[in-house]
């Protein structure tokens, strides 16, 4: 029987303020989603054997292509070319190896260590974790530029190094509303299942 991993937020970081905590990974056995919590319903990944929480409120999209499955849970309608303001995305490449000519652990480290470095944006905090065969990278930053103005991004790049999959998890809202959005987000990040076989 495949063992699923679950995000869970513990509230113990390494050494940061609580404004900068970000949701950790738990590994749990495998079990069927609990109720969903007040205000989401459980939205499954089929093509990834993930489940995701979802807001009521909130629009769901999924989309592949030739090399990844990406899926988006967002506050606002995702218009042509993948445009919202609030909202999560998750995608999933497998063999990564393959594309990227380096280990989904390696491919992971490089790429989160590449984010929230570029033009406009800040690192507000990073972290490293590692949970059976997922490695964790997290990183949020702040990006300063745009139409919409600053926006918040928490990112979690994670790469299961038994099946060489990688997945990039994003949460991001713009920094105005990020303390309501963020309040979703974490819950969403917490509650999420991944399947370790996949």
């Amino acid at each position: 029987m495949v063992r699923p991993f679950i995000f869970v937020f513990c509230g113990l970081l390494l050494v940061r303020s609580a404004a900068a905590q970000t949701p950790t990974p738990a590994q749990a056995p495998a079990t069927a989603p609990a109720e969903a919590p007040m205000g989401f319903h459980w939205q499954p990944l089929p093509e990834v054997k993930a489940t995701m929480l979802l807001p009521y409120t909130w629009n769901y999209k999924a989309e592949t292509s030739r090399d990844a499955q990406a899926y988006f849970l967002t506050r606002e309608k995702i218009v042509p070319g993948g445009q919202f303001q609030t909202g999560m995305s998750l995608n999933v490449v497998r063999q990564i190896t393959a594309k990227s000519k380096q280990a989904a652990g390696a491919y992971a480290q490089a790429f989160s260590a590449r984010s929230g470095r570029g033009a406009g944006q800040q690192v507000l905090g990073q972290e490293t974790k590692a949970q059976g065969p997922l490695r964790l990278f997290g990183v949020r930053y702040r990006v300063g530029t745009g139409a919409a103005g600053p926006k918040i991004i928490q990112q979690w790049a994670i790469a299961n190094t038994t099946t060489d999959t990688f997945y990039l998890l994003v949460f991001e809202s713009p920094e105005k509303d990020w303390p309501q959005a963020w309040k979703l987000g974490e819950e969403m990040i917490k509650q999420l299942r991944l399947d370790s076989g996949v």
